[in-house]
């Protein structure tokens, strides 16, 4: 069992531990929204943005899935998309999805 001593410092710790966290949270956001973007995506992937194009116009990027259009011309990438094809373009899959 936990005497006092220990647990006042445990508790102690909840404001530090907290603004720590929502540190984290308000970097994740600002990191997210600039994978909505081009430029964001390819510093991202440690990509071009001619490599982004690239990977569009092969099918690697899906119109749809990892990004949209706005207006009809402007790319809004999907997040949750972009961290997926990172994670396949590590282990290769992203590639063998599309034939060359």
């Amino acid at each position: 069992m936990m005497d006092l001593e220990t647990m006042a410092k445990n508790i102690a710790l909840i404001p530090v531990i907290l603004e720590q966290n929502t540190q984290i949270i308000e970097w994740q956001k600002k990191r997210d929204e600039e994978l909505t973007t081009k430029r964001g995506v390819a510093k991202f992937l440690g990509k071009s943005e001619s490599t982004i194009n690239n990977y569009i116009a092969r099918g690697l990027l899906k119109e749809g899935y990892h990004f949209n259009r706005k207006n009809g011309k402007i790319l809004v990438f999907v997040v949750n998309a972009i961290y997926e094809f990172k994670e396949e373009l590590g282990k290769g899959i992203a590639y063998e999805k599309v034939a060359v």
